[in-house]
């Protein structure tokens, strides 16, 4: 792949049509890399065997030893996967008996690149880059990355990309809406340049022939542009505006252009891509956004935010994150620990504390960051270089590595207890609206949010209630929904408010459909084989098991104690739509990035008493037909299941109602160019102009801007 990045990036893209406009000033000269240290080969380990490491020195020892020592151990082999999803929890099995669980296998396939997210054998050169999804790298797929991102050729490439042109770009991102639009941004851009170039070359010969000393430079010429000197005050305002147009245009094409050429570099545009010089078209797109995916920056294929910005980072300092970031889910699951920061980044001037046995008053501490630190401490990483030298140094035998370390002590709600943690979890739904979001004309009203959904999990220790972790997660709001006169229609799909429990958490759920899905909706389409090219199957991947599931890598049933256990159909659960986390809604359920949901539950299973129920079996067999085409679909699992024998207690905060409507409005709303006039009984009696509110204030996307199946 990277052999082929510096041929690619002259050979593999259309020409844009030739515009002389002003070169643009060279990125610095990078300074030299630092050498990779040398380390010696380490063996592999045996099974039960470990690296006791301090200050970069590595002992075997046996896992026995080193946790009778006070280590702590972590697995960073090949087959490590969450707790979860394990058979067992490795101790007393009549205590806790085996029960095979299947998503594990497929897990620690992704994450080793030997299936792509089909199920298939991967291409060559294809990675997964699931990390947003919840399936972190192994350590064996992470060294030849490494290795390709160190490469002299690699980094040459980069080197020789436009950096400042990335630099110079502050407008608002660029981003993919359609083909049309983009091919005519890309043209209207060409277009004023070549207006530019004709008018100072028009103005350079005036003078000349007029016997000026000088040129006219062409900042001199859009200057007198935009003054506009013989022109009428709305022609001067007309060319006043393409001039700025003019200056936007170009800044953005070159920013595209050193895109697409760091894109080149690191083999994600290439000669099949057939991407344009400078036009942020689909392949541009998509390329981008598979980046952002292979740095966890969640991101919407986008150029600009949090995007730009890692792209403008250090290339090496990116893979030493990426390290970071995978020893984090290992130590988080090995320690049992939860606490990432969260809670203080939501309280920055006034984090969250809470007092020792003596009165002493401590800031609720970011656990995860700190066994990272000293992890890394430990192992003698402190730079990129050290962190590929070493992986090289474990090369042969990271299939089964495991390091142990002194870990940071733990804070004494850990310690001082007599029976399992005390955990409970607070959901504060954020801004509500149960106004429709459209007016009385039909047209969408946009429905501001200032304060968005969030779960919060604490401890109770010593009657003081400690915050651990704060997410964002998602309420529901207005869904599309099919009737059973056929029509669709509208319909508040609530998060219903008050106390409610955790008992059951279920590794790899399967989402079953509901009767009111549209059947076009279970469809997709997927390219199986390049030579026959998109078809349309059932979107099972949707339904799960597996990470794309509609309810992500696990969640936990939402039952209300006081009605029996009743269940409302409402979860907490993991997701890959981290899009409609960030901004947008869900059908009434709690999403965690995939990722916070399972470190979640690992931490809830480690610290309460569990039944293992494992798999629960089901058999659904569904056919149906959309354009007169039938399909069919099997589920054969619910997923594996788990009942905590205290259950956790949740409640979930009403949160601040917005608008003209105070309750959520039960019945079906006809949807604004919807034809009902063959609807014999309404499936309601709401118009397009009852229960609205008529202004549009700016901010949030209306909830159907972007409709996504799943609860």
């Amino acid at each position: 792949m990277v052999a082929s990045a510096a041929l690619a990036l002259g050979a593999c893209r259309k020409r844009a049509p030739e515009v002389k406009v002003a070169a643009p000033a060279p990125s610095p000269p990078k300074p030299a890399r630092p050498a990779i240290p040398k380390r010696p080969a380490l063996a592999a380990l045996a099974d039960g065997e470990t690296y006791r490491y301090e200050k970069g020195v590595a002992k075997k020892a046996t896992i026995t030893e080193a946790r009778a020592a006070g280590l702590l151990d972590v697995d960073l082999g090949d087959a490590w996967a969450p707790f979860i999803f394990q058979d067992s929890s490795g101790g007393d099995p009549k205590v806790d008996p085996p029960k095979p669980n299947a998503y594990r296998a497929t897990f620690v396939a992704l994450a080793n690149d030997r299936v792509n997210e089909d199920g298939q054998p991967p291409r060559a050169g294809e990675h997964n880059y699931l990390e947003v999804f919840g399936i972190p790298p192994t350590l064996s797929v992470l060294l030849p990355r490494m290795e390709e991102a160190f490469a002299a050729a690699r980094e040459a490439c980069v080197d020789g990309t436009d950096r400042s042109g990335l630099e110079a770009w502050e407008g608002n991102s660029v981003g993919f809406l359609d083909r049309d639009r983009s091919k005519r941004e890309y043209l209207e851009a060409l277009r004023d340049a070549d207006w530019v170039r004709k008018e100072t070359e028009a103005r350079a010969a005036a003078a000349a022939d007029a016997g000026a000393p000088a040129t006219p430079s062409r900042d001199e010429v859009l200057a007198a542009l935009r003054v506009g000197a013989g022109l009428t005050p709305p022609q001067q305002a007309k060319q006043r505006a393409r001039v700025d147009r003019f200056q936007r245009g170009q800044l953005r094409l070159r920013a595209v252009r050193a895109l697409q050429a760091r894109l080149v570099c690191e083999g994600l545009l290439g000669p099949k891509s057939k991407y344009v010089d400078g036009q942020y078209d689909l392949p541009t797109h998509e390329a981008l956004a598979v980046w952002e995916r292979k740095h966890d920056v969640f991101g919407w294929g986008l150029l600009g935010g949090e995007t730009l910005d890692a792209l403008l980072a250090d290339t090496r300092g990116l893979e030493l994150e990426t390290l970071r970031r995978v020893l984090a889910e290992r130590v988080a699951d090995a320690a049992g620990i939860v606490e990432d920061g969260s809670v203080n980044q939501w309280r920055k001037t006034h984090p969250p504390t809470y007092r020792d046995a003596a009165g002493v008053s401590h800031v609720v501490p970011d656990l995860v960051d700190d066994f990272v630190n000293a992890l890394l401490a430990a192992i003698g990483v402190s730079t990129p270089e050290d962190a590929l030298a070493f992986l090289r140094a474990h090369g042969g035998g990271l299939a089964n590595l495991h390091v142990a370390f002194k870990a940071p002590p733990l804070p004494p709600y850990y310690l001082d207890l007599a029976e399992p943690m005390a955990l409970s979890a607070e959901i504060d739904r954020g801004d509500i609206w149960y106004d429709v979001p459209f007016d009385s004309r039909g047209r969408p009203v946009v429905q501001r949010r200032d304060h968005y959904p969030s779960l919060t999990l604490f401890t109770t220790w010593r009657k003081q209630k400690i915050p651990l972790a704060r997410w964002r997660t998602t309420i529901g709001s207005w869904r599309s929904e099919l009737h059973a006169d056929g029509h669709v229609y509208f319909k508040y799909k609530n998060s219903d408010v008050g106390p409610r429990v955790w008992k059951n958490i279920v590794a790899a759920p399967v989402w079953v459909p509901p009767d009111g899905t549209q059947p076009k909706d279970l469809l997709t389409r997927k390219v199986f084989d390049r030579n026959v090219g998109p078809v349309t199957v059932v979107n099972t991947d949707v339904m799960g098991p597996g990470f794309q599931s509609a309810y992500g890598l696990v969640l936990a049933i939402h039952v209300d104690p006081k009605r029996g256990g009743f269940d409302n159909q409402i979860r907490t659960h993991g997701s890959v739509d981290y899009t409609s986390i960030a901004r947008r809604f869900s059908h009434g359920c709690h999403r965690l990035v995939n990722n916070r949901a399972v470190r979640l539950f690992d931490f809830v299973l480690r610290h309460r008493e569990f039944q293992r129920i494992g798999n629960m079996a089901m058999s659904l067999k569904k056919r149906f037909e959309v354009d007169g085409k039938p399909y069919r679909y099997e589920l054969t699992t619910r997923g594996y299941y788990y009942e905590l024998r205290d259950p956790v207690p949740v409640n979930v905060l009403e949160g601040r109602v917005m608008g003209a409507v105070k309750a959520p409005i039960a019945s079906y709303v006809r949807k604004p160019g919807v034809d009902y006039s063959d609807v014999v009984d309404p499936a309601s009696d709401q118009t397009s102009g009852d229960a609205t509110t008529t202004t549009k204030p700016a901010g949030d996307l209306p909830p159907e801007t972007t409709p996504e199946l799943g609860p």
